[in-house]
Order: structure tokens, then C-alpha cells, then sequence
């Protein structure tokens, strides 16, 4: 008699973790499709890439403008309303380009307006070609992180200094007490032959 009661349990033991297996597989299935959703949506967002420039808006507009014609890329359809405005265009294989611009203005009141610029192909974004066509734009226009370089100045003539870089003047004809040059080269020059 005792072994009846034990088989009963560990029925009910078989159907209750049976139970929570099924309950617990449709949670399982729910967090498989929120991953795969967080990871389609964080590929969607990565394929955006921004670059900003310390430009007006007018100015930012008609450097996209021009450097989508010198790529070859033709203006589909475009929308602009005050500071902000969309282009979309194509690449050579059919991929739509969407390019939006927006007008910040600086935190700094000196620097002026600065001009971010988006550019997103197809749905998930291609680097290359987001790179190329800001690259394009930004040829005629200078990126807010831009800061000029100074050139290195030759002792005593006028100009920018460099800190900390210190030049050789240049070196001078051969500089004798006589004031005597060294004799040109004698005879005709020689015909230089080809290798063989």
C-alpha cells in the first residue's frame, strides 16, 4: 500500500513540473523575440551617422546639394521647413539615402549656428557611403570639431609661431672668406640611357 501513494506524488510532481515548463517556454519565447527586437532596433540605430558642422543652415543645405551632384547622386525628393529639412536621393545600386539637416545653435554664443547632418542608407545604415557623401559635404564645409593647425615659423621672419618647434634656417651657398663659388660642372651633360 505504501507504494501507491509514492506513485501518485510522483505523478503529480511529473504534471506540475510539465505545467511550469509549458507556462515558462511561452516566457522564454517572449524574451527570444524582445532580444532579437533590441537587437534589430540597435543595428537600426547604429546605421545612422551624424557629423556636425559649424555652418548656417542655407549654407549646409547648398553643400549637400552640391555634393550629391558631384557624386552622381540625384536629388529624389527633398522637404525643408525653417531650420530643418530632408533629401532623399539613391546610390548607383538602388539603395535610398535619406539625409536630414537640422540647425543647432552653439552653446557658446561666438561660435554662431552649427548644422547637424544625418545620413542613413537603406534600412540598417552602410558606413562607407554614410562616410563618403558627409566626407563630400563637409569639403565645403568645415566640421565643428575642426581647428586649424599652425605652421612651424623660420626664426626671424614674420608669421605664426608653433610652441615648442624650433626650425634650422636654411642652408646657404657655401660661404668662403674669398668669396669663391665652386667651379661649374665640366664638359656637356650625358644622355642618361635606358634600362635594359
Amino acid at each position: 500500500m505504501r507504494e501507491a501513494p509514492k506513485k501518485w506524488w510522483n505523478w503529480i510532481g511529473l504534471v506540475v513540473f510539465a505545467g511550469l515548463v509549458l507556462a515558462n517556454s511561452g516566457c522564454l519565447l517572449v524574451a527570444a523575440g524582445a532580444a532579437g527586437g533590441a537587437a534589430v532596433g540597435y543595428a537600426y540605430y547604429k546605421g545612422k551617422i551624424n557629423e556636425t558642422y559649424a555652418a548656417a543652415f542655407n549654407d549646409s543645405w547648398a553643400a549637400t546639394h552640391t555634393a550629391l551632384a558631384e557624386l552622381g547622386m540625384p536629388i529624389l525628393k527633398e522637404n525643408r521647413v525653417g531650420d530643418t529639412g530632408t533629401i532623399e536621393t539613391r546610390t548607383a545600386d538602388d539603395d535610398n539615402v535619406h539625409i536630414s539637416l537640422e540647425c543647432l545653435r552653439s552653446r557658446i554664443p561666438a561660435e554662431g549656428p552649427i548644422t547637424q547632418v544625418s545620413v542613413r542608407v537603406a534600412t540598417f545604415g552602410d558606413r562607407p557611403v554614410s562616410d563618403r557623401v558627409l566626407y563630400q559635404i563637409g569639403m565645403h564645409l568645415a566640421p565643428v570639431n575642426y581647428v586649424p593647425q599652425p605652421v612651424a615659423q623660420v626664426p626671424g621672419s614674420p608669421g605664426v609661431v608653433q610652441a615648442g618647434v624650433q626650425t634650422a634656417p636654411p642652408p646657404l651657398a657655401n660661404s668662403s672668406s674669398s668669396g669663391q663659388t665652386a667651379p661649374p660642372p665640366s664638359g656637356p651633360p650625358q644622355p642618361i640611357q635606358p634600362a635594359k
